[in-house]
């Protein structure tokens, strides 16, 4: 853009200013939605729940694992592969 562009009040917007600016609009308006609506707030933070749970589920079966492997070996069995 040069001097005389901006001086005639022109303005050019760039496909790239027009993503930006778009990007900006939908995340204002989602975290808009977010602060008033509950129910949104519920719906949207499910799966972060889901997958807390699933890896709590692993970790205890790692330990599981893990413990009967170490009480074999502490009994002189050898360990299951």
């Amino acid at each position: 853009m040069n001097m005389n562009d901006s001086m005639n009040g022109m303005l050019h917007v760039t496909a790239m200013d027009a993503i930006v600016g778009l990007a900006v609009l939908f995340s204002v308006v989602f975290l808009a939605a977010w602060l008033a609506s509950p129910r949104m707030r519920r719906w949207v933070e499910r799966p972060k729940f889901g997958f807390q749970a699933a890896v709590e589920s692993y970790d205890q079966a790692q330990h599981r694992s893990f413990a009967l492997k170490s009480s074999n070996i502490l009994k002189g069995r050898k360990a299951p592969q």
